[in-house]
């Protein structure tokens, strides 16, 4: 297995993608790209650390990032509760930890946010320490390489992770981890791996055995659960301004965007309405969302409201939305949604009413 590691080093240095995180080791750099590319494509994770990096260039400019900036800086990554930690992580290592970075695997896992792989990954490429990163694409190479088919399990897992650590080189932790995942990302893929490619070809059981595509086995998937929600977009038409609140509860907690409500809440709402001089209005068309593994069917409910503050916010307080609410004209207003479902449900009341 020694000559395997070095095949794939040798790889990894010929191959390797140029990210722009890994032009120079800096931990904080390689701390907020591990962050950001979990779950989300690379394609979209470039560009926004660029921009995340030129905003906020050190762990001290994160820290006292304000909400709505880091909202803007995150939008479009996806999962928000990632940049809520990343920045508890930053205000932590600057007021518990005078701005020194952790400097090993054990201590980075007491950070907001920081599991093991997270952990593993900052720890071996910017600290040298001979812990494995184990993710899809690692597990992906493994199953095929060793011809696993239990890697789902907690016990499978445990095993993979196992294996990894036992082949980690102890001089180049940092570049194996990453070349086992660039390995999966680009050459052992889940669909049309590029066998004839792979440095690894001549070790890999499931290639010699011409089963490639068998490992590994799909991932048993989670129930769908269905859910009807409605975006309520209050609005003010003198001003063609739109009410932003803070979420605090259910999809999307901690954001801020439009009220989001079941259909129950809506007809809590129209009860409402009647002792005010003001309707609701709901969209006969929908859209279509998913959150995980909740696939959401979502239409707009529109209220008109002749005053910024007093209908809006004896509404929003009824619904158990506290103030304050931020207006919003609708020249700014999707750029101020940090969410695609926001952005979705404001597109869908703007072909409606331009």
């Amino acid at each position: 297995m020694h000559s395997c590691v070095e095949k794939l080093l040798k790889w990894y240095d010929n191959h390797q993608r140029l990210l722009p995180w890994r032009q120079e080791i800096n931990i904080y750099h390689t701390w907020v790209s591990e962050v950001m590319s979990q779950q989300t494509v690379l394609a979209v994770v470039v560009p926004k650390f660029s921009e995340f990096i030129q905003q906020l260039p050190t762990v001290y400019d994160l820290a006292k990032c304000d909400e709505e900036t880091l909202r803007q800086l995150w939008s479009g990554l996806g999962y928000y509760a990632r940049a809520r930690n990343l920045q508890k992580g930053a205000q932590m290592i600057v007021e518990q930890l005078h701005g020194r970075f952790p400097q090993s695997y054990n201590e980075w896992l007491k950070i907001p946010g920081c599991g093991t792989y997270t952990a593993a990954a900052i720890a071996s490429i910017c600290h040298r320490e001979k812990v494995a990163c184990v993710d899809g694409n690692v597990i992906r190479v493994v199953s095929r390489l060793l011809a696993l088919s239990d890697v789902w399990s907690k016990s499978g897992q445990s095993a993979i992770q196992a294996y990894v650590n036992s082949i980690i080189p102890p001089k180049r932790p940092g570049d194996f981890n990453q070349a086992m995942m660039e390995l999966g990302a680009t050459i052992c893929r889940k669909s049309n791996p590029l066998c004839d490619r792979c440095p690894l070809q001549q070790s890999c059981l499931a290639f010699t055995h011409n089963c490639v595509v068998q490992y590994p086995p799909k991932k048993p998937r989670r129930t769908s659960i269905n859910i009807e929600l409605f975006a309520l977009i209050v609005w003010h038409r003198q001003t063609d301004t739109f009410a932003f609140v803070k979420r605090t509860k259910g999809f999307l907690k901690h954001t801020i965007g439009f009220p989001l409500l079941s259909p129950d809440e809506v007809s809590e709402l129209e009860s409402i309405l009647h002792s005010l001089p003001l309707q609701i209005f709901k969209s006969t068309d929908s859209f279509s969302h998913t959150i995980t593994h909740h696939r959401i069917s979502s239409r707009v409910a529109i209220v008109q409201v002749t005053q910024e503050s007093t209908d809006a916010v004896l509404i929003l307080q009824k619904l158990g939305f506290l103030a304050p609410i931020d207006w919003v004209s609708r020249s700014k207003t999707i750029a101020k949604l940090a969410t695609t479902l926001d952005k979705k449900a404001f597109r869908l009341f703007s072909m409606q009413n331009q």
